[in-house]
């Protein structure tokens, strides 16, 4: 059962980030797309590169640890 679950869960998840949905998980956190504009980042090198805009998936913990207050 547990796979099942596991493959119908990242099922959904993809068919919404693929929206451009947010997916909120209540007691755990929420996946939602975010729109990165293009940049420069310059590595330990001096090496510079054109980083080209993206869409990327966040995901914002909501789970606190047991040593947090």
């Amino acid at each position: 059962m547990k796979s099942t679950f596991i493959k119908a869960f990242k099922e959904v998840l993809r068919e919404q980030i693929l929206k451009k949905n947010r997916v909120e998980i209540d007691g755990f956190g929420t996946f939602e797309v975010v729109h990165r504009k293009q940049h420069q980042k310059t590595y330990e090198n001096g090496r510079v590169v054109m980083v080209p805009p993206a869409d990327i998936v966040e995901f914002k913990s909501k789970v606190r640890r047991s040593n947090e207050n």
